[in-house]
């Protein structure tokens, strides 16, 4: 069992599965820097936050994270800040990386998917969004192509 998050005037543990894709369900994330910088800056923003991304795995085209201690936040709020922070930082400094893709202000797609993690535990959940991917990679050199680069 995973230790209690102790706080002023609470004890508990909120935990959550957060899927995010982005805008046009493009595969950017087939791009190697994109999920370097797209990590960075999701954890950077999840430190500020208060809250820890303890597993992050992407797809070309989406993202699964596994956030820890995010009480203080709704799902809706979090998953605003973490897109909104990264959308920005990305399109700020690499839009060159996927402008091809993506166009106008935005890198996200304006949903997302959450699950709190209550009736599993958090490292069935971990495992899962560690090993599940692999089958959004089984061609990737039709996604290296689609992005028209070669790794």
């Amino acid at each position: 069992m995973a230790e209690l998050v102790r706080s002023a005037h609470s004890v508990g543990e909120f935990n959550g599965h957060l899927v995010l894709t982005p805008a046009y369900r493009r595969a950017i994330f087939a791009h190697p820097l994109v999920r370097e910088l797209t990590t960075g800056y999701l954890v950077q923003k999840a430190m500020s936050l208060g809250v820890r991304i303890s597993a992050l795995e992407y797809g070309p085209d989406h993202l699964h994270l596994f956030v820890e201690n995010w009480r203080r936040y709704a799902p809706s709020e979090l998953a605003r800040q973490l897109k909104g922070y990264t959308s920005f930082m990305l399109r700020k400094g690499h839009a060159y990386l996927f402008e091809n893709l993506l166009w106008g202000h935005k890198f996200w797609s304006g949903g997302y998917f959450f699950r709190t993690v209550g009736a599993v535990s958090a490292d069935t959940v971990k495992k899962y969004i560690e090993e599940s991917q692999g089958k959004h990679w089984q061609n990737p050199t039709a996604q290296r192509t689609l992005l028209g680069y070669t790794a």
